[in-house]
C-alpha cells in the first residue's frame, strides 16, 4: 500500500509495535487508547513502594541472542532495556502433588536431557517428542531461529494436542504431566493445546525466559518514545466509538469525544467482538461475525501480590508452576515467582521483597458481579476475591514454608480487573480462546470484508509478548511490502505486493 494515514485502536504491545513499523515506512499514524496510560496488559500500577504488573511476568525467547532481543533491536528499544538474570539450571520449577519437583533448565536440548535423566525408561520417547517440537519450530518462520539449522520438520500433525503427541511418542505418566504442564503458560491444558501453539510459546519459553527491569513498562516506555520520535500521535483517554466505512473501505475512526480521525488504513488490536461492535455487523463477513461471537474467551486469572518482610530466597530466580486443587477450582494451574529475587544485589532484593502468584480461572467465575463498576464492587465479590487470595497464598506457603509469617500486606486482581484495563470481553487474559476446539491453528484472519481494516493482537495469533509482536510484524510487512522478518534476523529485501 502507498503510505498514508493510519489509525490504530489500542496502545498495547501489538498496537505500538505496528505503529512504530508503519511510521518508519512513511505512514502518518495515530494510536487511540481508552486509558490514561498506554500499554494494555503491559501496564503497571503502584501500591505504596511497590510496582506491580497487570499481565507481564516474563519474556520468552529472551536469551542473549534470542528472538525477542532481535525484535527489540530491530524496533530500536533494546538498548533501553535491562534484563534480569535467571537460574540457568532451573528457569522453571514444576510442582506436582506426589512427585518430586522438576527443574527445566535454559535451552531446549538441556530440557530434553534433564527429562531423560529423571525418567530414563522414557528417554527415547522424550527424545521423539522433542524432535517433533523442534521440528515444528523449524517449520515455523520466526521460530526456526531457535533450533539448529537443518532440523527436520515434524512427522505428526501439528494440529493434534500435546497430550496426543506425547502419547504417540510413548511418553506416559509423570513425564507426560510435567511436559504438558507448560501448556498452562497459555492458560490451557495439554489435551486442548495443539503442538503448533505449544511450540510458539512453550518452545520459546524453554529457550530462555528472562524478566525485564521495570516489568511491562520496560517495553512500553521505549516503544512510546520511539513512536513519538517518528512523528506518531498517541491519543490517550480516546476510546474508539465507531469505525466509519463505505464501499467496503474504512474512511475514519471516531473516538468517544466525537473527534473524527480520517484514515486510509485502520488496525484494531482490541478484542474482535469489540471491533465487530465498532463497525456494525455489516462490516464483517457473516461467517466471521458468527465465529467471533461463538468462540469463547480464554481463561483469565486471579493475581495476588504479597509484600514480604524478608526476601523469599528459596523461590530463587525462577518461574514456578504448581498443580493444585481448591474448593472453587478442583483443577487449578498456579504460576508464581518472587520478582524481587531477580535483582543481582542482596540490597536490592531486600529493599521491597514481594511475590506474585496467578491462578488461572474462567471468566465466568466472576460473572455474577460483571455489571458492577471498578471501585464499586459488592461485598460478595470482595469476599470471593479474598477467599481466592487466601487459597493461593496457602498453596504457595505449603510449598515454601519459609514464607509463613513474612506476608505483611496483599493486593489482588480478578478477571474484572483485566476487563477494566484492557476492555477484553469478560476479562479474558488472552482474548479469544486459542485451544484446538475453537481457534487452534486457524486464528482470526488479519483482514476482513472491509479491505483496509486489519486485526492484530493476541486474539488473532500466538499470545504472549513474543507472539503478539511477531503478529504485528507479519501484518505490517504485508502492508509495507518488505521482508521485516529478514531485517530482524539480518538482511532484508523488498517483497512483491502481499496486501
Amino acid at each position: 500500500m502507498i503510505p498514508g494515514r493510519a489509525v490504530i485502536i489500542g496502545s498495547g504491545l501489538s498496537g505500538l509495535t505496528a505503529g512504530v513499523l508503519l511510521a518508519e515506512h512513511g505512514w502518518r499514524v495515530t494510536i487511540l487508547e481508552a486509558h490514561a496510560i498506554p500499554g494494555g496488559l503491559m501496564q503497571r500500577f503502584r501500591r505504596g513502594p511497590y510496582w506491580f504488573d497487570t499481565g507481564f511476568h516474563f519474556i520468552t525467547g529472551s536469551d542473549p541472542d534470542g528472538l525477542f532481543r532481535r525484535i527489540a533491536k530491530r524496533l530500536g528499544i533494546l538498548d533501553a532495556m535491562t534484563f534480569l538474570p535467571l537460574d540457568e539450571d532451573a528457569q522453571y520449577r514444576i510442582h506436582i502433588p506426589g512427585e518430586a519437583d522438576f527443574d527445566f533448565p535454559v535451552g531446549l536440548d538441556a530440557s530434553r536431557r534433564a527429562l531423560g535423566r529423571r525418567w530414563p525408561a522414557q528417554a527415547a520417547g522424550i527424545d521423539r517428542f522433542f524432535a517433533e517440537l523442534m521440528g515444528q519450530m523449524a517449520a515455523t518462520q520466526w521460530l526456526d531461529i531457535l533450533v539448529p539449522a537443518g532440523t527436520p520438520g515434524p512427522t505428526c500433525d501439528p494440529h493434534q494436542s500435546v497430550s496426543e503427541i506425547l502419547a504417540r511418542c510413548d511418553v506416559q505418566g509423570r513425564a507426560q504431566e510435567v511436559i504438558g504442564c507448560l501448556a498452562s503458560i497459555l492458560a490451557m491444558r495439554p489435551e486442548r493445546c495443539s503442538l503448533d501453539l505449544y511450540a510458539g510459546f512453550a518452545g520459546t519459553a524453554l529457550a530462555g525466559s528472562w524478566r525485564a527491569e521495570g516489568g511491562g513498562e520496560a517495553m512500553i516506555k521505549p516503544l512510546v518514545a520511539r513512536f513519538a520520535a517518528l512523528g506518531g500521535r498517541l491519543a490517550l483517554k480516546r476510546p474508539a466509538a465507531r469505525i466509519r466505512w463505505e464501499d467496503r473501505l474504512v474512511t475514519a475512526v471516531e473516538d468517544a469525544t466525537g473527534e473524527i480521525h480520517p484514515c486510509d488504513l485502520a488496525i484494531s488490536t482490541c478484542h474482535p467482538a469489540e471491533t465487530l461492535a465498532l463497525t456494525g455487523v455489516d462490516g464483517f463477513r457473516p461467517s466471521l461475525a458468527e465465529r467471533i461471537q461463538a468462540t469463547p474467551d480464554s481463561d483469565s486469572a486471579v493475581l495476588v501480590y504479597a509484600a514480604l518482610s524478608r526476601p523469599p530466597l528459596g523461590l530463587g530466580r525462577r518461574h514456578h508452576f504448581a498443580r493444585l486443587s481448591t474448593a472453587a477450582f478442583p483443577e487449578g494451574d498456579l504460576y508464581y515467582l518472587a520478582p524481587s529475587n531477580f535483582h543481582e544485589s542482596a540490597e536490592d532484593q531486600a529493599r521491597h521483597p514481594y511475590l506474585e502468584a496467578m491462578l488461572w480461572v474462567p471468566c465466568a467465575a466472576v460473572a455474577d458481579w460483571s455489571a458492577s463498576a471498578a471501585g464499586k464492587r459488592p461485598a460478595a465479590y470482595d469476599a470471593w476475591k479474598q477467599e481466592r487470595s487466601r487459597e493461593i497464598l496457602d498453596a504457595v506457603t505449603a510449598l515454601h514454608p519459609e514464607i509463613a509469617g513474612t506476608i505483611t500486606r496483599t493486593w489482588a486482581s480478578t478477571p474484572l480487573s483485566v476487563r477494566h484495563f484492557t476492555r477484553s470481553r469478560n476479562g479474558a487474559a488472552m482474548g479469544l480462546s486459542h485451544d484446538i476446539g475453537w481457534l487452534g491453528s486457524e486464528p482470526i484472519p488479519r483482514r476482513n470484508r472491509l479491505k483496509n481494516l486489519c486485526f492484530a493482537g493476541q486474539s488473532i495469533g500466538h499470545p504472549g509478548v513474543v507472539g503478539t509482536m511477531i503478529g504485528a510484524f507479519i501484518l505490517v510487512e504485508n502492508i509495507v511490502e518488505r521482508d521485516l522478518r529478514a531485517e530482524v534476523m539480518g538482511g532484508g529485501k523488498v517483497l512483491g505486493s502481499g496486501f
